[in-house]
């Protein structure tokens, strides 16, 4: 795994309204944190596209996001506030 970037993961379905708002709430954190864009790449899993990957990360329900392949939410939308604060604590521990 690469040290120096934080890699997430979002399965979505396509249809799905949790999914979009999900991927909405990603994309604008994300926006929030841009002076970090080099050190965060996204990385939108398609349920049925990506299949081996979903297994691998166990996500059975969607939406689903993982953080450096560790699995984090499955099936609910999180608090903004909460998903920003782990993405934080996230690139705190890279190096630079």
């Amino acid at each position: 795994m690469n040290v120096n970037k934080i890699v997430i993961e979002l399965l979505h379905l396509r249809g799905c309204p949790d999914c979009t708002e999900m991927i909405k709430m990603v994309r604008d954190i994300l926006e929030d944190l841009k002076d970090f864009s080099d050190k965060i790449e996204l990385r939108l899993l398609d349920i049925f596209e990506n299949n081996q990957r979903v297994v691998e990360l166990g996500m059975y329900k969607c939406p689903a996001l993982a953080i450096n392949g560790t699995l984090q939410y499955v099936g609910a939308v999180p608090i903004k506030n909460e998903l920003k604060n782990l993405i934080l604590y996230e690139l705190s521990k890279i190096s630079d």
